[in-house]
């Protein structure tokens, strides 16, 4: 996809959709977003340019390593089940991740990155259903709100240091995800 394709399905902010030129690659404009400190919509720009897998990890990534310190070791079965799917990539997993999701008691960026799971492609109706798929780029949506949630809920003061880091990741997926 190109840069302006991928503009045009983000959801991305009026400013950011000014930068994007007509030859713009995708990682220039996204180098582009982060010079001028348009982090929110750099995620949500990397969101859509990732696989749904790749975003995925990501995500999980980004909950992993942002989290608050006291929350680093505490049982979050929608993020544990978003990483049995990234090893099974499976309906059972896809799923799991969403009854992980729907039984969790609090609702927060590990909900979000499980719903991107389930998300993620094949039907959403149980085996034997009529098929019913998700709305086109619902899993992004789902990658870019984890993200973003990752990133605000500890240490706001931050925030732009850890945007910086959690992009960082992404880029690193995206280069192992490219041919």
């Amino acid at each position: 996809m190109t840069a302006r394709e991928i503009v045009d399905i983000s959801g991305v902010s009026e400013a950011a959709r000014v930068l994007a030129q007509d030859d713009s690659t995708p990682s220039s404009y996204l180098d582009s977003l982060e010079k001028q400190e348009l982090y929110q919509d750099a995620v949500r720009f990397l969101a859509h340019k990732l696989p749904p897998d790749a975003g995925v990890k990501w995500g999980v990534r980004c909950l992993r390593e942002l989290a608050a310190p006291e929350r680093k070791d505490q049982k979050d079965a929608p993020l544990e089940a978003s990483e049995a799917w990234i090893k099974s990539r499976d309906d059972a997993a896809r799923f799991a991740a969403k009854e992980a999701a729907d039984n969790a008691a609090n609702t927060g960026a590990s909900n979000l990155v499980a719903m991107a799971v389930y998300m993620s492609g094949g039907s959403l109706t149980p085996a034997g259903a009529p098929e019913v798929f998700p709305p086109p780029y619902s899993a992004q949506k789902m990658i870019a709100g984890s993200v973003i949630v990752a990133v605000v809920s500890h240490e706001p003061q931050h925030a732009n240091d850890r945007y910086k880091r959690a992009l960082a990741m992404g880029k690193e997926l995206d280069l192992s995800a490219s041919p």
